[in-house]
C-alpha cells in the first residue's frame, strides 16, 4: 500500500499545531508573576527550599541577599514564553514550506528542512526542561535540588497554591513531552 507523503506531513503538521498552540497558552498562562513568586513562598514557609521573605530581612538589615534562584526568577518564565514563541513561529514557517513544496520544492529538501527544525527544536525543549528542573541552592539551610511541585505532591500544599502547583508541573511535563 502506497502512502502519500504529504498527507503524513499534513498530519503531522496538525498535530504540530495543537502541541504549539497548547505549549503556547500553558506558558502565556504562567508568564506572569501569578505563580512563581507564590510557589516560591509557599516553598519557603515549608522550608523546602530558600525563603523569599529572607531577602526582605536582608534588605533591611543591610545584608546582602544571595542571587535569586534562576527556577524562581522571571527569566525563566520568559525563556520559557519565547521558546513556545518561537515553536509557532517555527510551525509557521513548516506549513509555508510545505504548502510550497508541493509545487516547486523537491520533497527531500522538505524533509531536510524539517529535521533541521526538528534538531533545533529538540534543543531549545531540552534546554527548557533543563531549565525547569535547576534546584535552589541560594539557602545553605535549605537546599533544594530541584523545584518541589516537581517532588511532592501538590495536595500537600494550601489550596490557593495548588492550581499554580498543578500548572508548573503539567508546563515541566509538556516540555519534556515536546523535546
Amino acid at each position: 500500500m502506497h502512502r502519500n507523503p504529504y498527507l503524513i506531513f499534513l498530519g503531522a503538521t496538525l498535530f504540530d499545531l495543537i502541541l504549539a498552540i497548547v505549549i503556547l497558552s500553558l506558558f502565556a498562562t504562567v508568564y506572569p508573576d501569578r505563580f512563581r513568586t507564590v510557589l516560591w513562598q509557599e516553598g519557603g514557609t515549608k522550608g523546602w527550599n530558600s525563603d523569599p521573605h529572607q531577602r526582605v530581612y536582608d534588605y533591611a538589615n543591610y545584608r546582602k541577599s544571595p542571587p535569586i534562584p534562576l527556577i524562581w526568577d522571571e527569566s525563566c518564565t520568559l525563556c520559557n514564553l519565547c521558546i513556545a514563541i518561537v515553536t509557532l513561529f517555527i510551525w509557521l514557517v513548516r506549513f509555508s514550506i510545505m504548502s510550497f513544496s508541493k509545487q516547486a520544492l523537491d520533497f527531500y529538501a522538505t524533509i531536510t528542512v524539517n529535521a533541521l527544525y526538528d534538531i533545533l527544536l529538540a534543543g531549545l525543549w531540552i534546554y527548557s526542561a533543563c531549565l525547569q528542573d535547576l534546584g535552589d541552592f541560594s539557602d545553605p539551610k535549605h537546599i533544594s535540588l530541584r523545584p518541589w511541585y516537581l517532588e511532592r505532591e501538590c495536595s500537600e500544599v494550601s489550596p490557593s497554591t495548588r492550581y499554580g502547583c498543578e500548572l508548573m508541573r503539567c508546563s515541566y511535563g509538556i516540555s519534556v513531552f515536546a523535546a
